[in-house]
C-alpha cells in the first residue's frame, strides 16, 4: 500500500512538472530573407523544432536562444551565404509569452569562379547527355549553390543507370570553398564508361505464342540498353488487357559482351470474364447490359466478347471476334455480327449486321477501315420498307489532352465516310460524311467552356430508299437539348419527321465549379437534321449540374426548347467522360 501510494505521488509529481514547462510558449519571427531561405532556416533552428516541447523551460529556451546564430549561418551556407549578419533577440511579452527574433542579412553570395566540368566522350554524343549538359543548373558566374551541385551529381548517375551506363564513376567531384577570396571553384569529371546492350529476351509464360508476344518488344537484341525501353514494353503488356500481372526486370550484366539479358515474368488473367451493368439516361431511358468476355481466345492472342444491351427504347445483341495484326499494341482485325432494335419517336428500326474493320494507330491518329453487311426492317412516319446495304467505311479520330475522363483541357476530332451502290448488292446508291468536334478550354481551376460541333452530308438520288440508320435526325442530350432524343428533322406532308439527309449540330456551354464534386452550367444549343442549308435551325438552351462520379461525371441538363411552341423544358441525364 506504501509503495502505490509513492508511485501515485510521483506520477502527479511529473504530471505537474509537465503542466509547469508547458507554461511557456515561443513565437518565432524571422525577418529580412526571401521564403525558401527562411523555410530552411526553420528546419535547422532547434528552437523552432522545440518549440512545443512539453519540457520547454526558459533555461531551455535561453540556450536554444544562443545556439540559433549559429544555426542560421548553418542553414545559408547550401545556398551560398557565407557571411551573414544575424541580429538575435529574445523578449518576454508576458509571464508564458516569449517573442524570438531573428533580423537577418544574408550578406553577399559566394560564386562559381571556376566551374570544371567533363564527361567521356560516350557521354558526349549520347542526346539524353547532351540534353542534361544544356540544362545544367549551374554555371560559371552564378552563386553557388551546393544543392544544385549534388542535383547535378544524382541527375549524371541516374541517367547513366537509365542509358545503360553500369561502369560510370566520378573520376574527380569537389567543391573548394575559398572564404579568404570568396569565391567556389567546382570540378566535375564524370566517366560513363562502355554502353551495355539488351541482350536475350526472356518471356516466362506458356499462354500466348512466343512471336506474338516478341511484336510487343519495342527493341531488338544488341540494341543500346534504355530503361525507357522496358517502361514502354511493361506498359504495353499491361495494355494488352492478357495478363493479370507483368514483371519487366533487367539481369545481371554480362561483363564479357556488354550485353544485359531482360527477363519478363508474366501471370495470365482467367479464361473469361463477365460484366454487368445498370443505368439510365434521358435518351434510352431505363437500360442493362450483360457482357461476357474471352481475353485469350488461344494461343495466338485472339480475343472474343458478347455484350446484350435492353433499353426502354430497344435492344442489342453484339458478338466481337479480334485479330491482332500489325502492332498488335495498337492494330487488330475484328470480325462482327449483330442486331439492333430502337424505336424512337421519329422511327422504329431492327438492324443486323455482319462485317469486319481493320482498326489501326497511324501515329497519333486512329484509323478504322470497315466493311459491313447490313438488313434492316424500318418505319418511318407510318410506311414500312426494308433494305439490304453493303457498306464500306473508313474513319479517323484523335484525342489531344492528359485526362479524358474529367478534362480541364482537351480537344477530340472525328470524321468518317461510307456509302453503298447498287452495283454491288445494295438496293440503293448513297454517299455520305460526318465530323465531330469538342473543345474543352479552362479558365482557370473552377471555370472551363466546352463547344462542340457535328456536321454530316449525304449524297443520294433515292433519299426515299435510306433506312432509318442512315438518315440524320437530331435531338437529345448530345444533340440539340430541350427536344426529345433523335425527334428532329424533315417532316412529310404530315407533319411527322422523316429525317434529313444533312446535320448541323452547334453547342456552347460555360461550367463553373464549387471546388468539390459539384458544378453548375448554362449552355446553348442549336442545328438540326436538313435538307438543304437554308432550313432552319432549332434551339435550345438551359442549366445544369455536374457531378464528378466514382465512374465518371454525371450531367443534369434542364433545357428549353426555344424554337417550339411554348418553349417546354426537358430534363437530360447523360454519364460519360469529357472527351
Amino acid at each position: 500500500m506504501y509503495k502505490t501510494r509513492q508511485m501515485l505521488l510521483a506520477l502527479l509529481a511529473c504530471l505537474y512538472s509537465i503542466t509547469l514547462f508547458a507554461q511557456v510558449n515561443i513565437n518565432i519571427n524571422i525577418s529580412g530573407i526571401e521564403p525558401l531561405l527562411e523555410d530552411n532556416i526553420r528546419l535547422f533552428l532547434s528552437i523552432e523544432q522545440q518549440k512545443e516541447h512539453v519540457l520547454m523551460s526558459e533555461g531551455r529556451l535561453h540556450r536554444l536562444h544562443k545556439k540559433a546564430p549559429q544555426e542560421i549561418a548553418s542553414a545559408l551556407q547550401p545556398f551560398g551565404y557565407y557571411r551573414p549578419t544575424i541580429d538575435a533577440e529574445l523578449s518576454q511579452i508576458s509571464p508564458d509569452q516569449w517573442q524570438a527574433d531573428y533580423a537577418i542579412d544574408p550578406g553577399p553570395p559566394l560564386r562559381i569562379a571556376e566551374f570544371a566540368f567533363a564527361i567521356s566522350k560516350e557521354l558526349q554524343n549520347d542526346p539524353e547527355f547532351q540534353r542534361l549538359i544544356q540544362n545544367l543548373p549551374l554555371h560559371k558566374g552564378d552563386i553557388f549553390n551546393h544543392l544544385a551541385y549534388e542535383d547535378i551529381k544524382a541527375s549524371l548517375t541516374k541517367l547513366a543507370y537509365e542509358r545503360g551506363y553500369f561502369n560510370a564513376r566520378f573520376v574527380d567531384h569537389h567543391v573548394a570553398i575559398d572564404l579568404d577570396a570568396y569565391e567556389a571553384r567546382i570540378h566535375l569529371n564524370y566517366d560513363g564508361g562502355s554502353r551495355y546492350n539488351f541482350g536475350e529476351v526472356l518471356l516466362k509464360q506458356d499462354v500466348l505464342d512466343d512471336d506474338l508476344l516478341r511484336r510487343f518488344i519495342p527493341f531488338k537484341s544488341g540494341e543500346p540498353y534504355s530503361l525507357d525501353a522496358l517502361i514502354d514494353l511493361q506498359q504495353g503488356l499491361n495494355d494488352s488487357d492478357y495478363f493479370q500481372s507483368v514483371e519487366v526486370s533487367p539481369d545481371q550484366p554480362l561483363m564479357d559482351n556488354l550485353e544485359i539479358p531482360i527477363n519478363v515474368a508474366l501471370r495470365p488473367r482467367k479464361r473469361h470474364r463477365y460484366s454487368f451493368g445498370l443505368g439510365y439516361g434521358t435518351d434510352t431511358g431505363a437500360r442493362a447490359k450483360f457482357g461476357w468476355e474471352m481475353p485469350r481466345f488461344n494461343n495466338r492472342g485472339h480475343r472474343f466478347n458478347t455484350e446484350f444491351k435492353v433499353s426502354e427504347i430497344g435492344y442489342s445483341l453484339a458478338a466481337h471476334y479480334r485479330v491482332p495484326v500489325l502492332n498488335p499494341r495498337t492494330d487488330q482485325m475484328v470480325y462482327s455480327a449483330g442486331v439492333v432494335n430502337e424505336t424512337t419517336d421519329s422511327s422504329e428500326s431492327t438492324i443486323r449486321t455482319i462485317g469486319a474493320s481493320l482498326n489501326r494507330s497511324r501515329g497519333e491518329w486512329r484509323e478504322s477501315m470497315s466493311l459491313n453487311y447490313q438488313q434492316e426492317d424500318y418505319v418511318i412516319a407510318d410506311v414500312s420498307d426494308d433494305s439490304t446495304l453493303l457498306m464500306p467505311g473508313l474513319s479517323w479520330s484523335r484525342t489531344w489532352g492528359s485526362n479524358f475522363i474529367n478534362t480541364f483541357d482537351g480537344l477530340r476530332f472525328d470524321i468518317s465516310m461510307r456509302g453503298a451502290s447498287k452495283q454491288v448488292v445494295s438496293d440503293t446508291d448513297f454517299a455520305q460524311a460526318q465530323g465531330g468536334l469538342k473543345f474543352i478550354n479552362s479558365l482557370d481551376q473552377r471555370n472551363r467552356f466546352i463547344t462542340r460541333g457535328r456536321l454530316g452530308v449525304t449524297w443520294t438520288q433515292e433519299f426515299e430508299q435510306l433506312p432509318s440508320s442512315v438518315r440524320f435526325f437530331a435531338g437529345g442530350s448530345q444533340s440539340v437539348r430541350g427536344y426529345a432524343y433523335q425527334s428532329l428533322g424533315p417532316v412529310d406532308q404530315n407533319g411527322q419527321v422523316v429525317g434529313g439527309k444533312n446535320l448541323m449540330i452547334g453547342s456552347i456551354e460555360f461550367e463553373h465549379s464549387f471546388g468539390g464534386p459539384w458544378s453548375v452550367a448554362v449552355f446553348y444549343d442549336g442545328g438540326n437534321a436538313i435538307d438543304n442549308l437554308a432550313d432552319d435551325l432549332e434551339q435550345g438552351a438551359g442549366f445544369g449540374f455536374r457531378w464528378k462520379s466514382p465512374i465518371g461525371p454525371v450531367r443534369f441538363d434542364l433545357a428549353s426548347a426555344i424554337t417550339q411552341d411554348g418553349q417546354p423544358w426537358r430534363l437530360h441525364i447523360n454519364i460519360g467522360p469529357d472527351l
